[in-house]
């Protein structure tokens, strides 16, 4: 169940890797956002596809979706004090194209990382 005014991160729910990331930053970063499987909702609620979802972890907050890297930005930077200049600089213009390029090449292997049994 999400909370109102909180920003919404939909993330692949069958996906092992995927799992292991959200509940990282659940534990670890404290991101103040909910994590929900996109597979569990009308993705169309938040003017996004299901391939959209699929192709990329999906931040919605108040100024609406960004993909990616970007994504993973915002989560750090609405985590615990020590997250934040990380997702600031993953999210900045020098960092950001090998941010999309690392992100790139996990979203192409994320099937052969380790992770957790997905719960969906």
């Amino acid at each position: 169940m999400t909370q109102a005014n909180r920003p919404i991160v939909l993330f692949d729910g069958k996906c092992g890797f995927c799992t292991w990331s959200v509940n990282f930053a659940r534990a670890s970063v404290h991101a103040d956002v909910d994590f929900v499987p996109y597979q569990s909702v009308d993705v169309s609620r938040f003017g996004l596809t299901v391939e959209q979802c699929a192709a990329a972890v999906q931040f919605v907050g108040p100024g609406g979706a960004v993909a990616g890297e970007r994504a993973v930005a915002r989560v750090l930077e609405s985590g615990g004090a020590a997250w934040k200049p990380v997702g600031r600089l993953i999210g900045s213009p020098p960092i950001r194209p090998i941010a999309a390029a690392v992100y790139r090449f996990v979203a192409r292997h994320r099937g052969r990382l380790w992770g957790v049994e997905p719960p969906l």
